[in-house]
Formats: structure tokens, C-alpha cells, sequence
């Protein structure tokens, strides 16, 4: 039990730690944003690379902020049933959409996310969206990685409703 606790903290730290630096990529998006707003509309001069940034970055922040999300119980759940139940029926719940719902998905997106990724590397990718054209490899690694630190906190989210449902603890 002792051994979960440590392992628990270290990847609640990680999940929480991963979380905070990718927020900071929201002031980035924005400055992006706003230069390349006053350049399309103030001077007349839109940028090539505005838009693959935008998505990189958002899609980053989305990705790699998951696992904090989920350490702090803020993804979406039907709130109208789930609030006004016990907190051993909150376990209970948990525990069924866990291995119904999140683990499948997670290690499908783990699985599928890697072979993407290293098909990406092997081929030098480069995004077709745009004429800039920049290297998409290193984005599509946020997948896998993504997926990895969700999967986890999602493990160790699973082991509390376990030990909640088992031992009466608090979620």
C-alpha cells in the first residue's frame, strides 16, 4: 500500500508537472495569434506559418493537459446522476468506466499513436497543409506520449476507486 502511495504522488507530480508546462504554450498561441492577426490585417502581410503553429501548439496543450485534467477529476461525466451518489457508488462508477471505456481507448491510442509516430519518423514528415511545410514528426510524438501519461493517472486513478470501494476510502 505504501509502495502504491509513492508510485501514486510520483506520477500525480508528473501528470501535475506536465500539466503546468504545457499551459504556459496558451501564451505562445496567443502572441502567435495576435501577430499574425495584426500582420494579415494591419500591414497586409498574412504569415505562412500560422496556422501549422496554431494547431501544434493547441494540440499539444489538449494532448499532453490530459492527464492533469484527469488528476483533477475536471473531464466531462454526465454530473446530473454521478453528483448525487455516494462516494462508494462514484468508485463503483469509475472502476466500470475504466475498463469499459478509458483503458481500451487509451491503450488503442497508445498503440495506434506510437506505430504513427515512428512511421512519421521514418519518413522525415513534413505537414501538407501549408507552403511552410514544417517537420510534423515531432508533434505526432505528442500522441504516444499523450497517451502514456494519461494511461498513468488513469491507472492510478483505477487503483483509488479500487481501494475506495474496497477499504471505504475517500476518491
Amino acid at each position: 500500500m505504501k509502495t502504491f502511495a509513492s508510485i501514486g504522488t510520483f506520477i500525480d507530480r508528473l501528470s501535475t508537472w506536465s500539466g503546468k508546462a504545457v499551459a504556459w504554450l496558451c501564451l505562445i498561441l496567443v502572441l502567435e495569434l495576435v501577430y499574425d492577426t495584426i500582420a494579415r490585417y494591419g500591414f497586409n502581410a498574412p504569415t505562412e506559418w500560422s496556422y501549422d503553429i496554431s494547431y501544434m501548439l493547441y494540440g499539444t496543450m489538449f494532448m499532453i493537459g490530459a492527464a492533469y485534467t484527469l488528476l483533477l477529476d475536471e473531464h466531462v461525466r454526465i454530473g446530473i446522476l454521478y453528483d448525487r451518489v455516494s462516494a462508494r457508488s462514484k468508485a463503483i462508477i469509475n472502476i466500470v468506466g475504466y475498463l469499459i471505456f478509458f483503458f481500451p481507448v487509451t491503450l488503442a491510442l497508445l498503440y495506434y499513436g506510437t506505430d504513427y509516430a515512428v512511421k512519421s519518423w521514418k519518413i522525415m514528415e513534413h505537414a501538407g497543409v501549408s507552403m511552410w511545410s514544417p517537420p510534423i514528426y515531432p508533434f505526432k510524438t505528442v500522441i504516444p506520449v499523450a497517451a502514456f501519461l494519461l494511461l498513468l493517472q488513469g491507472i492510478v486513478e483505477f487503483v483509488r476507486s479500487l481501494i475506495s470501494v474496497t477499504k471505504g476510502g475517500l476518491l
